[in-house]
């Protein structure tokens, strides 16, 4: 039983599947994907503070309601983004320089049509890139494009349990502690628990279990152990360049994962979960009105702007890419906070990025009045999801048309304009 469960997260990538050759450029890049569940507020992340609409639909925190108020103009204000008539939450501020220097790129409008604005189904049609699709999409590009070299650890979920987006016929592993995934604390019987496993491995699958998979867990299992034994070897290690997580466990796996990227276990795919993000209630404002989304933007923002630092000039080599199922109502509700809605704001970092602000071809609809929202309520997505997983594919790892028809059977990508 140890055995099986073990291997069941620390499996190895190449799963008995046929290989083919790519000309992917994926070579010693990674990419990290960050998913709030709940469906964050992008209107309250990124604020339209020149529209006097928001103010019309959230009054000012100031004054009672949610409204972040404009840039200069006292307690909880938001971060004024230059020429751009946008504001930040105050609460994300260690992402504000990133965006001013041309680092960060914010995607204010990002979703799909056919929204349900259910949690379950629209998490879903985000991970998998289709709800009709079982396997997720960063796992069918796993399975398309293979590895550009030997890797101990190809992609991994940091968290309780492997993202549906990592879910499919490539087998990835989770991560919930990067110290706990080690036999040293054994002592002296982590010689012979090994022997043990070995043993287990060595034997006749057929007289060891009735399960299926009992032959894919023997042919793996000794893999298993040497992927143990590459997290073990790259031992603890302090954050680099001044970086300060936060002290949560957001910033704790942000810090693991940093650690695993920059130790050259070719990491190449990593998923993240920080949750928190349903404000049906008490969602607040900024400064002394902050309440439940001004804390979960501080964890997220804090855990962020640590990995930048903590990789330093390695993030020419690692996007991030932040995502959430949906956004929220426009006007807030009755019990200072808003409902589910259709799009929200997305953020990425790194490689070849080119920072900004981007409201896709349709741009942003120029006042949240009534008339310009989806039934009156919601904001309209203008940036297709699909279309910024394409993008990021297609010029961070280089991925050509074939294998992203493979990725997103029957879709037509739109290229966004995100990279150099």
């Amino acid at each position: 039983m140890a055995a099986t469960a073990l291997a069941a997260n620390m499996f190895p990538l190449e799963v008995l599947l046929p290989g083919r050759s790519y000309a992917a450029t994926n070579a010693g890049k990674t990419l990290v994907v960050i998913f709030q569940r709940g469906g964050n507020d992008g209107l309250n992340t990124i604020v339209p503070y020149t529209d006097p609409q928001y103010y019309a639909a959230r009054p000012r925190s100031t004054g009672g309601g949610i409204g972040i108020p404009p840039p200069g103009s006292g307690d909880g204000a938001g971060l004024d983004l230059p020429g751009t008539g946008f504001a930040m939450h105050p609460s994300i501020l260690p992402l504000h320089s990133l965006f001013t220097g041309g680092r960060l790129a914010i995607v204010t409008a990002v979703g799909f049509a056919g929204s349900t604005q259910s949690h379950f189904t629209d998490q879903d049609t985000i991970e998998h890139g289709f709800f009709q699709l079982r396997d997720g999409w960063l796992n069918r590009y796993l399975a398309a494009v293979p590895a550009a070299g030997a890797a101990a650890m190809r992609a991994a979920s940091i968290g309780d349990d492997v993202a549906k987006s990592l879910r499919g016929s490539v087998l990835v592993p989770s991560l919930t502690d990067l110290a706990s995934v080690s036999f040293t604390r054994l002592g002296q019987s982590r010689a012979t628990l090994d022997s043990n496993f070995r043993a287990i491995y060595a034997q006749d699958p057929a007289s060891t279990s009735t399960n299926p998979a009992r032959n894919s867990l023997h042919a793996l299992g000794p893999d298993m152990l040497a992927r143990v034994a590459a997290i073990e070897g790259i031992g603890p290690a302090a954050p680099q360049n001044g970086a300060t997580y936060p002290a949560t466990t957001f910033g704790r796996e942000m810090w693991d994962l940093a650690h695993i990227i920059r130790s050259g276990l070719g990491l190449e795919v990593a998923t993240v979960d920080i949750g928190g993000w349903d404000t049906h209630d008490d969602q607040g404002g900024g400064g002394t009105a902050a309440n439940r989304q001004a804390g979960r933007l501080a964890d997220f923002a804090g855990g962020i702007r640590a990995f930048v630092d903590d990789l330093g000039p390695l993030m020419s080599n690692v996007v991030l890419l932040t995502c959430t199922e949906f956004g929220r109502t426009v006007r807030q509700n009755a019990s200072g906070g808003t409902d589910h809605g259709k799009a929200s704001t997305w953020f990425l970092i790194g490689g070849s990025m080119k920072g900004g602000l981007y409201h896709g071809a349709a741009g942003w609809p120029g006042s949240l009045a009534d008339a310009n929202l989806d039934s009156g309520r919601y904001l309209r997505a203008t940036v297709e999801f699909r279309d910024l997983y394409a993008d990021v594919l297609s010029k961070h790892f280089g991925v050509g048309a074939g294998d992203l028809a493979a990725v997103f059977p029957g879709y037509t990508h739109t290229p966004v304009g995100l990279f150099a």
